[in-house]
């Protein structure tokens, strides 16, 4: 009723309020997602290869031709292959001999203080035909999420001064005494949502639904889905795969496996990121792929995101990483110019934040979410 939802939530608007919905949903970290999933792979027999870049293919008489570039060395793979799956998100229907056709939309999250928001639970705030959420995140509150079209760069989206105040307005109208502004903006990132392409109508009506295509043989695009959905993607793909092959293959096992043990996921997975320290630096290292400086502080720990002061953690984890990678002298302060220079526009609130990362809440650990409803 709304006196429980007042007392649940301090500050919360109560024009036209009328009660609350308490429900359990899912959070989970994407970037460890990622990453996860990539480790457990590789322990069931898959080749990772971090910064390699795949340049083209052609059709060739024992299935595909591919070229490939390593981003770090300029080395140069040709690798021939059965079948290709063209699996790349928002750049699908870049990639020649791809039959997927996207409809792009971003989506942005910005940081703050959780004492500038003191929430106890997820809270869903409806924003016209819209819904955000303000999650609890340890010290931080994440809001978000934004839904546009978009067709600047895939390589950096950005969360722009119109996005920000989207959200910010989103939540002060729900928590008028909060009275966020864009100087309590601890952080932002920015990600692009590859949907199968509806051009009819606005972003959030497009189908999440996903796209498995054949368009040449050997060949398969797959397109659109959730983070959600993707091990039931990942599924179904290979099963077209096999089927192709007409190879014998045991059934998958994907709906009860785990992705990693607890002791193999330490010390980096979980929500929240981990500790600021030089074992975990070095995990990244050995274990994950990582290579430059915003390797591990943007999508392997998300310090970068979590820590206002995210410059001093900066430099001593280049520290740590320029002696467990061995770095020449010079590699070091190579690696802080290119995360100043790619983090820039984070370190205070600016008309802009670049980003490399995205994420959406997606089922992995239980987590409380508030709707508070109104008459309007």
């Amino acid at each position: 009723n709304r006196r429980s939802a007042m007392g649940l939530l301090p500050g919360l608007s109560t024009e036209g309020l009328t009660g609350a919905v308490r429900y359990y949903d899912g959070l989970t970290n994407d970037a460890r997602l990622v990453i996860d999933t990539i480790r457990s792979a590789a322990a069931s027999g898959a080749s990772a290869h971090n910064y390699v870049r795949f340049e083209e293919a052609a059709p060739h008489s024992l299935g595909w031709q591919c070229e490939l570039e390593d981003a770090e060395s300029g080395n140069r793979a040709s690798v021939i292959t059965r079948t290709v799956v063209n699996a790349t998100g928002p750049w699908s229907d870049t990639i020649t001999h791809s039959h997927t056709r996207l409809r792009l939309t971003k989506g942005v999250h910005i940081v703050v203080d959780a004492g500038r928001l003191p929430i106890p639970d997820a809270v869903v705030i409806a924003r016209g035909e819209r819904i955000l959420f303000a999650i609890p995140w340890g010290e931080r509150v994440i809001l978000g999420t934004t839904d546009t079209d978009y067709s600047g760069p895939l390589e950096e989206p950005v969360c722009d001064p119109e996005d920000s105040a989207y959200v910010l307005d989103a939540v002060n109208q729900a928590f008028p005494s909060a009275s966020l502004t864009m100087a309590d903006i601890i952080s932002a990132w920015a990600g692009v949502r590859p949907l199968v392409a509806d051009r009819r109508g606005g972003p959030s009506d497009i189908s999440r639904r996903h796209e498995i295509r054949m368009g040449e043989p050997g060949w398969w695009d797959v397109a659109g889905g959730k983070l959600t959905t993707y091990r039931l993607m990942a599924e179904e793909t290979v099963d077209a795969v096999v089927r192709f092959l007409g190879v014998q293959a045991s059934p998958c096992r994907t709906a009860h496996t785990p992705l990693l043990s607890l002791i193999e996921a330490a010390p980096a997975s979980g929500i929240l990121p981990p500790a600021v320290c030089r074992e975990v630096v070095e995990h990244c290292c050995r274990q994950e792929w990582s290579v430059h400086l915003d390797d591990v502080m943007v999508r392997r720990t998300s310090w970068r995101y979590y820590h206002a002061d995210h410059s001093t953690v900066a430099r001593v984890v280049a520290t740590w990483m320029e002696e467990v990678l061995s770095w020449p002298e010079a590699t070091k302060a190579a690696e802080l110019a290119r995360y100043d220079r790619l983090t820039q526009s984070h370190i205070t609130p600016r008309p802009h934040f670049s980003t490399h990362n995205a994420s959406e809440c997606a089922p992995s650990a239980p987590h409380s979410r508030v709707w508070a409803s109104s008459n309007e």
